[in-house]
C-alpha cells in the first residue's frame, strides 16, 4: 500500500488497530477497526437505496450490463486536513489513509454520493472523465440475466439467486438461537418471494424469545415448510408505474397478508404475524388490519397510483363510505388519505380457489384462469370416491374429520385434493414443471412441491408415470 500510494507514514495521536478479512480468492481484505472514531464522527446521512429500490428500477429493460469498481473506496480520495484522523498501527509501524479506508461509518454514503452524482447516461465516458476503474472480471455487459444484489435480473423479472439457496434445502435443524437465527437471516432477505412467510416462519421465531428455545414437532414443521417456499419461490414481475395496481388482502386467525401485483402476475408478497389480542378481534377488524398494513408496506408503489383492492370480505365494498365508530377504526381509516383506489370484492368461491391455487404461481394467483377451475368442479362431481367423502362430510361423519367441502372442492388439512382425472393432473404437473416457475425439475422435486400444496389420493405411483413422461425421466 506504501507503494500504491494509498498510505503513509503517520505520527498523528489517533491509532485504530486493523483486521484482515479472507476473501473468496483466499486472497485479504485490509480493513481497519474505526469502532472508537466512528462514535464521535458527525453522521452523513445521505440516503441510501434499498434493495427493493434498486430492482423496481429495472423495469422494461431487456438487456443489461454489470461494472464493478476495483477497490472503489480508495479511489476516492481524502482531505489532507483529514489523514491524521484514519491512522491505524501494525506490527511494522504507524500509517495513515491518503484514500478512503473500508470501515468509516460515512464511507458508504460517500460512495453513494458519488454514483449519484456521476453516473448518468454514458457511464464508461463517465468512468473515464473521473478515472474510476473498474474489475473487468467482475463486468458484464449486454446480458439478458444477471445476477444483481442477490437476485437474478431478467426481462422476465426478478427471481432469487439460486447460488443463494442452495444450501437451504439441506440446512441442518438448529440446535440453539444463534443457528436459528442464521437460517431465519437467509431466508428472511427472500421474504417478499414468499407469500405468508410471517405465519410459516411463526412456530420459528417464537423460539427466539428468551429461554424459549425448544425444537418441536411445530418448529420442525415450519422449518421445512420454508426451506420448501424459499426453494420454489415464482418469479415475480417488475413494477411498471405507468400501469394500474393491484392489491389483494387477507387475514387468518395469526396473521395478515397481502400480494400486490400488476396484470395478473405478483410483484412482492408481504405478511405479519398478529399479537393474541388481535387474533381474538373480529374476521372485520382483522381484514381492515390486513389492509391498513399493506397500504403502509406498499406505500412508495400505490401513493399517486389508481390501484384495485381486493377482498373477501363483503362488509368491506363499502369501506370508504362506511361511519367508523371506534378510534381505532378512525385512525385506520385516516392512513387511508391519499389513496386512489376501488375495492373489489371477491366473491368466495372465487377467493377459495385463489387460496387453493394460490401457489400455482402462473396458472393461479389472485385471478385463477377460469377454465381451470370449471375443468376441476367438474372432475370432482365425476369422481366417485370424491362425492362419497363429501357425502361423508355433509354427514358429520368421525371418520372423515380431517376433511372439508367448500363451494364444491374436497380439501384434506386444508389442502386441495385432485380428483382421478388425467387432464387435471397434467395440467397440474405442466405448472409445476414444464413452466418457467417450476424449472424443469426432477420427478421427487416435482411431486413433493405439488403434495406441499394438494392432496394426492392413492394416485402417487400413477402420477409419476405421468410426470415421467412430461419430465422425459424412468419412473423407478
Amino acid at each position: 500500500m506504501l507503494q500504491q500510494g494509498i498510505i503513509k507514514p503517520s505520527n498523528s495521536p489517533f491509532s485504530s488497530p486493523i483486521i484482515l478479512v479472507k476473501k473468496k480468492d483466499d486472497s485479504w481484505r485490509f480493513c481497519t477497526d474505526y469502532r472508537a472514531l466512528n462514535t464521535v464522527t458527525i453522521k452523513d446521512s445521505f440516503p441510501m437505496p434499498t434493495v427493493d429500490e434498486l430492482l423496481d428500477e429495472l423495469h422494461g429493460a431487456q438487456y443489461f450490463s454489470k461494472l464493478d469498481l476495483r477497490s472503489e473506496y480508495h479511489q476516492i480520495l481524502i482531505k489532507p486536513e483529514d489523514y491524521y484522523k484514519t491512522a491505524f498501527h501494525t506490527h511494522h509501524g504507524h500509517y495513515e489513509w491518503l484514500v478512503m479506508p473500508f470501515g468509516l461509518t460515512n464511507a458508504p454514503a460517500t460512495f453513494q454520493a458519488l454514483m449519484n452524482k456521476n453516473f448518468q447516461k454514458w457511464v464508461l465516458q463517465i468512468l473515464s472523465q473521473q478515472e474510476l476503474f473498474t474489475k473487468l472480471s467482475k463486468c458484464s455487459f449486454g446480458q439478458k440475466e444477471v445476477d444483481y444484489l442477490g437476485h437474478i435480473v431478467s426481462g422476465s423479472g426478478v427471481s432469487m439467486d439460486a447460488n443463494k439457496v442452495k444450501d437451504v434445502l439441506p440446512w441442518p435443524t438448529p440446535k440453539n438461537v444463534k443457528q436459528l437465527r442464521g437460517f431465519l437471516g437467509l431466508t428472511g432477505y427472500y421474504r417478499r418471494f414468499v407469500k405468508g412467510y410471517a405465519q410459516i416462519a411463526s412456530p420459528l421465531t417464537e423460539l427466539l424469545k428468551k429461554d424459549a428455545f425448544l425444537w418441536n414437532t411445530a418448529a420442525e414443521t415450519s422449518f421445512q415448510q420454508l426451506k420448501q417456499a424459499v426453494t420454489t419461490a415464482p418469479v415475480l414481475s417488475l413494477p411498471n408505474f405507468a400501469e394500474p395496481f393491484t392489491l389483494e388482502t387477507d387475514a387468518s386467525g395469526t396473521g395478515v397478508g397481502a400480494v400486490l401485483g400488476q396484470g395478473g402476475h405478483p410483484i412482492a408478497y408481504f405478511s405479519k404475524k398478529l399479537s393474541l389480542r388481535r387474533q381474538k378481534q373480529s374476521a372485520y377488524i382483522r381484514e381492515l388490519l390486513a389492509i391498513t398494513e399493506a397500504l403502509a408496506k406498499f406505500r412508495h408503489y400505490l401513493l399517486g397510483h389508481k390501484f384495485v383492492l381486493k377482498t373477501d370480505q363483503k362488509s368491506l365494498r363499502s369501506l370508504l363510505d362506511q361511519s367508523l365508530q371506534t378510534p381505532e377504526q378512525q385512525a385506520w381509516l385516516h392512513k387511508f388519505i391519499g389513496f386512489d383506489f376501488q375495492i373489489e370484492y371477491k366473491p368466495g368461491k372465487d377467493n377459495i380457489s385463489a387460496d387453493a391455487l394460490s401457489r400455482m404461481y402462473m396458472m393461479a394467483w389472485s385471478e385463477p384462469k377460469l377454465h381451470f377451475i370449471q375443468e376441476l368442479e367438474l372432475a370432482v362431481q365425476q369422481d366417485e370416491e370424491l362425492q362419497q367423502i363429501i357425502q361423508a362430510c355433509q354427514k358429520h361423519d368421525a371418520a372423515y374429520a380431517l376433511y372439508s367441502v367448500n363451494e364444491g372442492l374436497v380439501l384434506w388439512k386444508d389442502k386441495l385434493v385432485i380428483p382421478n382425472n388425467q387432464d387435471i393432473i397434467k395440467q397440474i404437473l405442466k405448472e409445476f414443471h414444464t413452466s418457467h416457475i417450476g424449472g424443469h425439475a426432477g420427478i421427487t422435486r416435482t411431486l413433493a412441491r405439488i403434495q406441499a400444496q394438494f392432496c394426492w389420493k392413492k394416485n402417487e405411483r400413477r402420477y409419476q408415470k405421468i410426470c415421467a413422461t412430461m419430465c422425459d425421466l424412468p419412473t423407478g
